[in-house]
């Protein structure tokens, strides 16, 4: 099955054609989907979800992703660890809810008992010889950083992850991510294979059409130039709006903003993205009427009216403004299946009464249900024997980076 699968995708890279939506099998195939596992998929660093979830020694959450499910544990104070849910024995998740608190993993089969640390401390009833140390946990690599807690499933040595993310560190401790409590979350799951989902968060060709609530707290300009990223709009739209940018960039770092940006190539392991840009004029927040629906978070003394837009990977990107940041999560599930879940966090001091969960939910939460339906017709239509490639706008140079991405990971040789 494989060598299958790897032919396959080996013909269909050779036969894509830039600039042109990818052939069918790329969305539809459970070989091609296999391939994204073990190519590119497991080898990232992906936002498992907000450390705040696991305060206490003994907390846990399950994150899945393909067909596996990832155990994130808080150890102790110092320490977050994170397992393949797989119990050494005979191979039983361990875990079946989706949080909680354990003291200890418990197979519930055999009553295998694991520590924290995922040192196998009791098996019954096993042969003399047997080794507890040889059998415990398969770790899963995990790092957290500014308070997002990201987890890598090489079975090798992943990407360094300081020399990936580390220049992200200032913007991240400006906006207080670390600090920062969760005020909302939300589930959108969708019937849709995870480029085309990706796809859609990278493009704002349709967010005229398809969009209205996003489309009212921003300028049109802003979204024909930068809708969805630095690259996603038309170089002369791009050039007309760079003066505005450096305006307001000269502004927001008097106030203290680090000012920076990232768009990185096709060539990059992560294809990361950092862009920060003035709101619409008049509007302090992306809510309905602009103003604010809670505190001020991270270092701010005032707000400064400017957005961030920041992606670590295709998989993981976090939307921020001065009062509230919102982390995208993108999580494969199989070939016809993404993980679509957003998660608003405020400032960590913020009390209930000053947060207005309507009110800063109000447009994104409309934008993303919009975006399922959008996805999921979208996933319906390529399922047809009529489907082929169409070719790109240019408003969707974001969207033909990602591509370019996507098909040089798929053609490099798989690890051994």
């Amino acid at each position: 099955m494989t060598d299958t699968s790897s032919r396959l995708v080996q013909s269909l890279v050779e036969n894509a054609r830039i600039g042109y939506s990818l052939e069918q099998d790329f969305y539809v195939s459970d070989a091609v989907f296999k391939e994204d596992m073990a190519r590119i998929i497991s080898r990232k660093w992906i936002v498992a979800g907000h450390v705040s979830r696991i305060p206490n020694k003994g907390d846990y959450f399950l994150f899945k992703i393909g067909s596996e499910q990832i155990i994130v544990i808080r150890e102790n104070d110092q320490s977050v660890r994170a397992f393949f849910n797989v119990c050494r024995h005979r191979g039983s998740t361990i875990c079946s809810a989706e949080s909680g608190n354990a003291p200890r993993l418990v197979c519930p089969y055999h009553a295998w008992t694991f520590g924290l640390d995922g040192q196998l401390l009791a098996a019954r009833l096993m042969p003399e010889d047997f080794n507890k140390a040889e059998n415990s946990l398969i770790a899963c690599h995990v790092r957290v950083f500014h308070g997002l807690v990201f987890i890598n499933m090489s079975q090798d040595a992943p990407d360094d992850f300081d020399a990936t993310f580390g220049d992200m560190g200032p913007i991240l401790a400006y906006q207080g991510i670390d600090t920062a409590r969760i005020a909302y979350a939300g589930s959108y799951p969708t019937t849709a294979n995870w480029k085309l989902v990706v796809e859609n968060f990278f493009e704002c060709y349709h967010c005229v059409p398809s969009h209205p609530e996003f489309c009212s707290m921003h300028a049109p300009e802003t979204l024909v130039a930068v809708g969805a990223g630095p690259s996603s709009g038309p170089a002369d739209a791009i050039a007309n709006f760079a003066p505005k940018v450096k305006a307001w960039e000269d502004k927001a770092a008097a106030l203290g903003r680090p000012i920076g940006s990232l768009d990185d190539a096709p060539e990059s392991s992560h294809l990361r993205l950092l862009m920060q840009r003035m709101n619409k004029e008049g509007w302090s927040s992306e809510t309905q009427d602009g103003t604010a629906p809670a505190p001020l978070m991270g270092n701010r003394t005032a707000p400064d009216g400017g957005r961030m837009h920041l992606s670590f990977s295709p998989f993981s990107q976090i939307v921020a403004d001065d009062h509230f940041a919102i982390l995208f999560q993108f999580t494969p599930r199989s070939a016809l299946a993404t993980d679509v879940e957003m998660i608003w966090l405020v400032n960590g001091k913020a009390t209930e009464a000053e947060v207005d969960i309507d009110k800063m939910t109000w447009g994104y939460h409309a934008t993303t249900t919009q975006d399922k339906v959008i996805t999921e017709n979208n996933q319906a239509g390529i399922m047809s024997t009529r489907y082929q490639p169409g070719r790109y706008s240019d408003q969707e140079g974001s969207v033909m980076k990602f591509q370019k991405w996507y098909l040089q990971h798929m053609a490099a040789p798989k690890a051994a």
